[in-house]
């Protein structure tokens, strides 16, 4: 009993003085929830760089990026989340429950939540889901808004929409963590910085606006549009859709500055929402644009001060081989994958509450389109996400 002991002792010791840079790659290849639940209390020094930015990089780097699933539904309250890892053709679906809120965001392995508290309260709060509580709940938006969401349209083919848009990111010149608000566009956008900021600060649109918004948020039939959640580049880049079938609005998160990002010339005139849509692919911008029921095409944006933009892929379907694909004007683009190089689509169907989507995935290597071997019941959301260790006061600390 004795010598094991001294073994022990003695293993603990060469750990101890191994090398930091040694133990960062050590540490940062073992999952992730045992260095920060159990390592942490075994050397003060290992403390210390369990807790510092470049472990919590490490371990980022390390983590396969999944997917949030939610499905909400609102005639009924409720909210299921769901996380979705693939690798290669194995994939992996794990039920987180009923208890998370609804995912707005996320970055850097922090999510941005809308936490309903009453009818008449909800908040949004920055968790980081893999260290558990404590979380950051913001105050109350300068404009009220609610945060509320509803339903829009008639069956088939009814969509959630949430009366504004917000989404959490990171900005690298000051290494501080911002919340950008939208919920009507003649009162601007409501920024807050976490750790600086005590209230929200109002960010105008850079040009007038054309047509106000009712300011009657709590009825959806009275409102013309409905801001939804941005697609984040990096979480440093944010793109709205807007009513528009010319542009789109693109935020620049580290000097807050609102321009209007032209959509690609594609010689014709696009019919808005129901022809395209937006997905941040291998950190750059997508518009995928259904031009028929059998073509798709992908453009990227590849500069956007310069608002260039390039035709990169052209999906096109084979009905005698591929019979079992959708019509192509029914699918909505809503994540990709291994660096761009898988699209996620939805397919929308009938419109039943209880009824199991069909996901496709198209491979940009292989050019093929497959139908996805898991169904998920009624999926609204999907937001990309990677776990990690980080905090919203990592960076200042």
């Amino acid at each position: 009993m004795e010598m094991k002991n001294r073994q022990e002792d003695e293993e603990s010791s060469i750990l101890s003085e191994l090398p930091e840079d040694i133990m960062v790659e050590i540490l940062a290849k073992i999952p992730t929830k045992f260095p920060y639940k159990t390592f942490r209390c075994v050397y003060k020094s290992w403390y210390r760089l369990i807790s510092s930015t470049e472990f919590m990089n490490k371990t980022a780097i390390h983590h396969k990026q999944g997917i949030f699933i939610q499905s909400v539904r609102y005639f009924r309250s409720t909210t299921n989340t769901s996380f979705l890892q693939m690798d290669g053709l194995n994939f992996n679906l794990t039920n987180l429950g009923s208890s998370m809120g609804i995912i707005r965001s996320s970055c850097n392995g922090l999510v941005l939540v809308y936490e309903p508290i009453s009818k008449e309260v909800n908040n949004l709060c920055v968790k980081n889901l893999l260290t558990g509580p404590p979380s950051l709940t913001l105050p109350n938006c300068l404009s009220g808004c609610t945060h509320k969401h509803g339903y829009h349209g008639r069956a088939p083919g009814r969509i959630l929409h949430t009366y504004c848009g917000s989404a959490l990111g990171f900005d690298p010149l000051k290494k501080v963590y911002k919340v950008v608000h939208i919920n009507n566009d003649g009162y601007g956008i409501e920024v807050f910085t976490i750790g600086y900021d005590k209230t929200w600060r109002k960010v105008p649109l850079p040009w007038p606006v054309e047509k106000p918004r009712r300011r009657d948020l709590d009825k959806f039939e009275d409102m013309k549009f409905f801001w939804r959640d941005p697609v984040s580049i990096k979480g440093q880049v944010f793109h709205w859709f807007v009513d528009s079938e010319k542009y789109i609005f693109s935020m620049d998160i580290s000097n807050e500055k609102v321009s209007k990002t032209k959509l690609p010339y594609i010689g014709k005139t696009i019919m808005k929402e129901r022809h395209y849509d937006l997905v941040a692919m291998d950190e750059k911008l997508a518009f995928v644009y259904k031009g028929s029921k059998s073509k798709i095409d992908v453009w990227v944006l590849n500069d956007l001060g310069r608002q260039v933009w390039s035709m990169e892929h052209s999906i096109v379907a084979n009905w005698e081989e591929e019979k079992k694909l959708p019509h192509f004007m029914k699918l909505v683009a809503v994540a990709t994958w291994r660096n761009g190089e898988v699209i996620m689509f939805k397919a929308i169907e009938n419109f039943v509450w209880d009824h199991h989507d069909f996901i496709y995935l198209y491979d940009t290597k292989s050019k093929e389109m497959k139908e996805f071997k898991m169904k998920l019941q009624y999926a609204t959301k999907f937001i990309p996400h990677r776990s990690s260790l980080v905090s919203w006061m990592t960076e200042m600390d």
